[in-house]
């Protein structure tokens, strides 16, 4: 997971301005990669789900790390646009194969008992992923350039992932892959797609825009990367917390919490100034910071915990593709949608609006919990 997410979704961020220069390329463009990598990923969750029911996670996933060093290596070799645009394809069906929901999958096969904290310890590894990607990729890059860098990207791949994948991955249970076409996903799973688009569609607008959303409530350059930047250990801390609380209460009231005081973060810093101009940015952002940065490290977890809750696991890969598939599709586009809207409209419109479509989701997922 580290491997995967460094290498791929983190690349533009250290490697970006390399390659544009050296493909020929406008500015910005290079985080096309990311954009297409998980909008690919978001349309092949499906029939990779059913694949990882009938052929196990095992084989996927070694599968899953040969393609990220095919699509790495034809990067590091791209002359132009037409061939990177090849390895953002490759790129894309490599994280359907080994990212969140294929790993969710391989837990899921070990059963429903325990899932949730091996789901939480998952994803609090995976909130590594940029402290070893964004030092590692920008000194490899700094030694011998970014086509040597991506180069030795791929070769982890298939040095250091491959090999784990063999080795440690659960072969799964084929007597659980579902046979002829895929069943329709129930009403209530149906609420739950719904709810958690939602909320990554609005978390994924945030968090890629942070260090602008924190500047625009009024914060220097300085003291916004600096807020921003903590998000990412808020995030790691709340799946911590999760993973050693132990499942003490459903995961779709947990989700339910978050869901909850995810917008009522996001409107403080608009609402606070308002209501109460003593609290100015340089106590309601860090709040705002913190507060968002713990729900959204909460809802990481809690997205595949409620599918177990509400589904379980047999077959979960089938039903994780079909559920999950619009919420990889709205982490590619959120961020794009987001920017236009927060540079023309300002902070004071553009948090309210990702507030209420957030507590919109927190509505369709308390219809999702109806039964439980």
């Amino acid at each position: 997971m580290i491997l995967g997410w460094g290498t791929g979704y983190f690349v533009p961020g250290v490697l970006g301005p390399a390659i544009e220069r050296d493909l020929g390329l406008p500015a910005g463009t290079s985080f096309m990669i990311v954009a297409i990598q998980l909008g690919l990923a978001g349309l092949l969750a499906p029939p990779v789900g059913r694949l990882i029911d009938r052929r196990g996670p095992r084989a996927v996933m070694v599968a899953g790390s040969a393609f990220y060093a095919a699509g790495l290596v034809v990067l590091a070799a791209a002359p132009g646009l037409l061939v990177g645009l090849l390895a953002c394809l490759l790129l894309g069906l490599a994280a359907a194969m080994t990212l969140s929901e294929a790993s969710n999958a391989a837990l899921a096969t070990l059963g429903a008992e325990g899932a949730r904290r091996r789901i939480a310890a998952l994803a609090a590894i995976s909130g590594l992923s940029a402290a070893v990607a964004w030092p590692s990729l920008s000194w490899a890059e700094a030694q011998w350039g970014w086509r040597v860098a991506v180069l030795g990207a791929a070769a982890t791949h298939l040095l250091i992932a491959l090999p784990l994948h063999a080795w440690l991955v659960p072969r799964g249970s084929r007597e659980r892959a579902p046979r002829g076409r895929a069943p329709r996903l129930p009403t209530r799973l149906r609420w739950l797609s719904a709810a958690m688009t939602t909320q990554v569609l609005v978390g994924s607008s945030l968090l890629a825009n942070m260090v602008a959303v924190v500047e625009a409530l009024g914060m220097d350059r300085g003291s916004a990367i600096f807020w921003a930047s903590l998000t990412g250990p808020a995030q790691v801390a709340a799946r911590l917390i999760d993973m050693l609380g132990g499942a003490k209460l459903r995961a779709m009231t947990v989700a339910s919490i978050a869901l909850l005081a995810m917008p009522a973060s996001i409107l403080l810093p608009v609402l606070g100034h308002g209501l109460a101009p003593g609290l100015g940015p340089a106590i309601t952002v860090p709040i705002f910071v913190l507060c968002y940065g713990l729900a959204s490290g909460v809802m990481s977890v809690m997205r595949p915990a409620t599918l177990i809750e509400l589904h379980g696991t047999d077959g979960y890969a089938t039903v994780a593709g079909k559920v999950m598939a619009p919420v990889t599709f709205a982490m590619a586009v959120a961020p794009v949608l987001f920017a236009p809207l927060l540079l023309n409209a300002g902070a004071d419109v553009a948090l309210p609006v990702i507030a209420a479509i957030c507590f919109g989701g927190f509505l369709m997922l308390r219809r999702a919990a109806r039964g439980l």
